[in-house]
């Protein structure tokens, strides 16, 4: 079992949605996965509601007490990876996630606020032994420069980049207001594709064994 922990102090720069795709394109391509939301706000946790009760991934809110166990707990289920998607500012829940995870995603949108933060997680992933890398999100459509200057923030700390950015698509919106993602409204769409090669390369990485294609439907 893989356990990915979604983390940065910054808020508004996409984490939830980031881990409600991946997870998503996790269970599509037929593995049995988990999130585990140890934000208060619950963002995770309420778009699961609005999703079949039977549809992958299974969503469970934690808190950083309780964390340990649920990991024991999905070990021994059988779960392939837990994705765990984490508050913003200052909180000791992201903290425990990074500890447990053996990957760390930091979203980052192109703007300095968030580019101010990235140290801090870098830092704390680095002290826990844990790999990590940047993620791009919500970039402009079309906008070259934005990507150039992440990528140059990034590499001026020692962050790597994953090479899939993630655009601001409107579809990412209408999805999340009806349970579902992307991939699942529109598995045709630029956001549908963007996400699914972010997801083979964390499936590389952390050599993630799958049983379908991505947009091949879900395992029996």
């Amino acid at each position: 079992m893989k356990v990915i922990a979604v983390a940065v102090a910054k808020g508004g720069v996409g984490k939830s949605m980031l881990t409600r795709s991946l997870s998503t394109a996790g269970g599509i391509s037929g593995l049995n996965v988990l999130v585990l939301d140890m934000d208060s706000q619950q963002t995770t946790t309420q778009w699961s509601r609005r999703r079949r009760p039977d549809e992958m991934p299974i969503v469970k809110f934690s808190t950083e007490n309780d964390l340990g166990g649920e990991l024991t707990r999905a070990k021994a289920a059988g779960c392939d990876v837990v994705f765990i998607d984490t508050p913003p500012a200052r909180s000791s829940e992201a903290p425990a996630a990074i500890e447990s995870a053996d990957f760390v995603l930091i979203p980052s949108t192109a703007d300095i606020e968030a580019f101010e933060q990235l140290h801090r997680t870098l830092r704390l992933a680095r002290t826990c032994g844990v790999e990590a890398s940047a993620v791009l999100n919500l970039a402009t459509p079309n906008s070259v420069s934005e990507i150039d200057t992440a990528r140059d923030v990034f590499k001026s700390i020692g962050l790597d980049m994953a090479p899939a950015v993630l655009h601001r698509y409107k579809l990412h919106r209408e999805a999340a207001r009806l349970g579902r993602t992307a991939q699942e409204i529109d598995p045709t769409s630029k956001a549908a594709a963007e996400i699914d090669t972010l997801w083979l390369w964390v499936a590389a990485r952390l050599h993630l064994g799958t049983s379908a294609n991505v947009h091949g439907g879900r395992a029996a």
